[in-house]
């Protein structure tokens, strides 16, 4: 009774409240700082593992004052420990939530088994002298104080929902402690049995509360439990899918991401070789999600790089085929700039070139400049007599109506907010297209971006659940060296 606090001891309110201040400074010092081991630190520093098992003793003797005395220390130390966390959290400059925060609130029904479990051996320690160097490890398997931290922590980054999750932590462990408490000190003869006999009903009722907190608070946890099985099994086999779709390609799966809401699967692959066609990969996919599942691939075309080595290793040879290719890209550039009258303009999609033909595929407003002038500006200046083959698609420019249709608004606006996004993201827009069935966007740049947001907004814009596919084209700046040698 004296170790659980149920006998008055001097000092012991302002005692109990200092160690619990530091231990709620020290965890969330961890949390913010994604370090386990002061985490762990706190446990061991955390003072409420004391009425807690002072209410699951007085309810195990039908102690009705003692039970509500010790409930009330367990609310105010509740309260206090997030009140300090959030406090704490306002000081501290902005993160990112940590994964250790991250990991309190999402708690299933696996936390509440080993709360049960370190329940037992918290309160056979207690009752038991020769097991007490047990609580220590009892402290840190069953941890209060973390998910208290981790509530005020989310709270103050406005993300009320992980607040709630870490709460039903906290819920979890402090339900499981106390049912584990009284079901123990029943059983060990810590109840004097002459108590035992004349409070039986008391001690039921306080036993089946305790278990019937337990039982809600586990229904949750279960459906939780069965959400990941089931969400674990989906990504395994849509994996399988993915890793099906590409066999006998020299491709590498960089990311599978799931959206169970629209029903879609967004693919990162990047390799050698062009991806197979997309609808064989949605016919994949329709065996692993049971209805019509829309893909959305992003495919990023790898080079495999060759060297040669001089006598000088600083220096990179470049051969022929490069320079002729160079050659004639800028050949090409400047016709192009020169055919244009200032009013039109163009964007190059392609420019192929073999030993005796070139391709280019152009873009543009206008007219297109005359090929038989790209052809004599070839043997002028680079003497490569080519078979020239030009695919002008024209880009209109439409003057807007008066009265724009609202299929021309959400035009308007998706193409605003795919030019804003890739002014953010220092990228280059390719292509856009909408045509109100389907949004395709085509980005270049340097590093690939994260388009959630975007597919999210355009989605928003079209009011409609139709398919958004993005792709993005890595673009790398080439230094060359060109050196000649004499022998």
């Amino acid at each position: 009774m004296n170790d659980l606090a149920l006998v008055k001891i001097e000092a012991w309110g302002f005692r109990f409240t200092v160690m619990l201040t530091l231990s709620v400074i020290v965890a969330v010092m961890g949390l913010s700082a994604n370090s386990a081991a002061v985490v762990i630190g706190a446990m061991l520093l955390a003072p409420l593992m004391t009425p807690v098992l002072g209410l699951a003793a007085s309810l195990s003797m039908a102690l009705a004052n003692k039970s509500a005395q010790s409930a009330w220390r367990v609310f105010l130390a509740t309260t206090w420990c997030i009140a300090i966390a959030y406090v704490i959290s306002l000081i501290i400059p902005d993160t990112v939530l940590s994964d250790e925060v991250i990991a309190r609130t999402s708690p299933d029904v696996r936390d509440l088994v080993v709360a049960l479990a370190a329940g037992l051996a918290g309160s056979y320690a207690t009752v038991r002298t020769d097991a007490s160097a047990a609580l220590p490890g009892v402290a840190v398997a069953v941890a209060l104080v973390p998910p208290l931290g981790a509530v005020g922590i989310t709270l103050e980054a406005g993300r009320p929902e992980l607040a709630r999750g870490a709460l039903l932590l906290y819920g979890t462990n402090l339900a499981a402690i106390i049912l584990a408490g009284v079901v123990i000190f029943v059983l060990t003869g810590f109840v004097p049995p002459r108590r035992l006999t004349r409070s039986t009903p008391g001690i039921i009722a306080g036993t089946v509360i305790a278990a019937a907190v337990v039982v809600a608070m586990a229904i949750p946890l279960i459906r939780t439990s069965v959400d990941a099985a089931q969400s674990a099994q989906l990504q395994q086999e849509v994996d399988e899918a993915v890793s099906a779709w590409i066999e006998g390609y020299d491709l590498d799966i960089d990311d599978v991401d799931i959206n169970t809401e629209l029903n879609r699967v967004s693919v990162e692959i990047s390799g050698l070789d062009r991806p197979p066609e997309q609808t064989l990969l949605e016919q994949l996919l329709v065996a692993s999600m049971g209805n019509e599942v829309r893909a959305n691939v992003q495919y990023t075309r790898t080079e495999q790089a060759t060297t040669s080595t001089t006598l000088a290793p600083t220096t990179t040879v470049v051969s022929g085929e490069e320079l002729r290719r160079t050659a004639v890209e800028g050949v090409v550039l400047e016709w192009l700039a020169d055919g244009s009258d200032g009013n039109n303009s163009y964007e190059v999609e392609a420019i192929l070139l073999d030993d005796e033909t070139l391709r280019v595929d152009v873009v543009g407003t206008g007219q297109a400049p005359s090929v038989d002038d790209l052809t004599e500006r070839l043997v002028n200046e680079l003497d490569e007599e080519l078979g020239v083959t030009l695919t002008w698609i024209p880009r209109s420019i439409v003057a807007p109506s008066e009265e724009p249709t609202p299929f021309d608004l959400r035009r308007s606006t998706m193409t605003q907010a795919v030019d804003d996004f890739a002014a953010a993201n220092d990228l280059v827009v390719n292509r856009f297209i909408y045509d109100g069935l389907a949004v395709v966007v085509e980005f270049a740049g340097s590093t690939e971006p994260e388009t959630t947001s975007l597919v999210l907004e355009l989605l928003e814009i079209a009011e409609d659940e139709i398919p958004v596919d993005v792709y993005f084209t890595e673009r790398r700046q080439l230094e060359t060296t060109t050196t000649t040698t004499t022998g």
